[in-house]
């Protein structure tokens, strides 16, 4: 996994498939082995061993793509932070300039490759922490009237729950994306435990086969060596009983 992974990944599901990969090739090395596991305690414990291994690497990725994602959002905001600290949307007639440079920032990030599984939730975050100072813009711009305020307000709003709903609908995603993941797992590996056992059984018969085998050869040999000997004991009563019918010489 470490070789086969560059964090952050695209999206989970890219992990996934690369961990699918290597535990598939875990576990066929696992199968080979030669041992008794009739309770599966042995294969039990590898793959609670390989899902902890794969919680390992999610949270090295979601690690990853966060700080990755507050990285390169903080290098495109520089400029537009600085604008707010100067006091520049904080003039009237300012407040539609504030709104298009954060649109700015947003399209700029968007363009931001690989920023993997956290670039929805870094982004939600930096436009909470907006929020306040939003309203504070749009409130002080006179030049806008109270009813524009109220419609700009909304669209905020509107906005922010947009956002909320992207991560949650990306979460959403990918917890399904684990299970199908899981679930595929759990088959292909009693795939493999499948052929595993049909084929120590098929070696178990193959070496009965065997011994069944060498034993009717001994028993044959044992056969025939019988028959020798009780040959040789009937040969000798022959001759002795010829010996004793033959009628003595004059």
């Amino acid at each position: 996994m470490a070789q086969q992974l560059r964090l952050p990944t695209e999206d989970l599901q890219e992990l996934l498939d690369v961990h699918a990969a290597c535990e598939r090739e875990a576990i066929a090395v696992f199968m080979e082995l030669p041992f008794k596991d009739d309770k599966r305690e042995f294969q039990k414990d590898l793959m609670n061993t390989i899902e902890r291994k794969k919680e390992d690497f999610i949270l090295q990725n979601e690690d990853a793509s966060g700080k990755y994602c507050q990285k390169e959002l903080k290098k495109i905001s520089q400029s537009f932070m600085e604008s707010i600290s100067n006091g520049t949307f904080s003039i009237p007639g300012e407040h539609k300039y504030y709104l298009e440079a954060k649109k700015k920032v947003e399209q700029d990030y968007h363009l931001v490759p690989r920023k993997g599984v956290k670039a929805n939730e870094v982004f939600r975050t930096f436009l909470q922490s907006q929020d306040a100072i939003e309203k504070l813009i749009l409130q002080s711009d006179k030049a806008l009237t109270d009813g524009m305020k109220v419609r700009a307000a909304e669209w905020a709003a509107k906005e922010a729950a947009q956002k909320e709903e992207e991560v949650l609908s990306q979460e959403q995603k990918e917890q399904q994306q684990k299970m199908e993941a899981q679930e595929k797992s759990y088959k292909e590996n009693m795939a493999q435990l499948q052929e595993k056992m049909e084929r120590e059984r098929e070696n178990q018969i193959r070496d009965q086969e065997k011994k069944l085998e060498h034993k009717l050869k001994i028993q044959e040999e044992m056969l025939k060596e019988g028959f020798k000997n009780k040959y040789e004991v009937i040969g000798t009563e022959i001759h002795h009983l010829k010996n004793v019918i033959k009628p003595p010489r004059k």
